[in-house]
């Protein structure tokens, strides 16, 4: 990382004045991205995750087989220590899914709110024959006068 020289507290906040370049020493103003010399530049890209961050398996050495802990800050079980597991941690969480052919939920995760698919499925129609059936025989029902029931749905107050 590049060093850094930082100016005097302004404001609660502090400006970088100058900085040196990692790679070939040169000195260059503060708001500068690139050094002026090797064009290197002042952000370093090779950050890794902290370790309570980073996926966890366990991985059987002889068989291969994978078991994945709930929680990937806290040990190793004794139970999969003595069955001979080995505790791993994945770097790569795409190039694991690629290896193992398996599929991390939290990478692949969507909240529902993506976009609608282009086609839209209707209700299905009946059809005519059914429905000139159905108006037939709500027609045939109203001419014949009132609606009564033979026998009540529900009995009446008990004695």
């Amino acid at each position: 990382m590049p060093n850094l020289v930082n100016s005097a507290n302004i404001s609660g906040r502090r400006t970088r004045v100058l900085w040196w370049c990692g790679q070939c020493g040169e000195q260059n103003p503060g708001e500068a991205r690139y050094c002026s010399k090797c064009h290197r530049d002042t952000i370093e890209r090779h950050a890794q995750p902290h370790a309570s961050e980073r996926a966890v398996v366990y991985r059987h050495p002889v068989t291969g087989e994978i078991r994945r802990p709930a929680r990937a800050d806290e040990p190793m079980s004794p139970v999969y220590a003595a069955q001979g597991y080995v505790r791993e941690e994945i770097m790569s969480m795409i190039q694991h899914e690629k290896e193992t052919g398996s599929v991390h939920e939290a990478s692949n995760f969507t909240s529902g709110n993506e976009p609608m698919p282009e086609e839209r499925f209707e209700t299905p129609k009946a059809p005519k024959e059914v429905v000139n059936a159905i108006i037939d025989d709500w027609r045939a029902a109203n001419q014949s006068g009132d609606w009564t029931m033979e026998t009540p749905l529900v009995d009446g107050p008990a004695e």
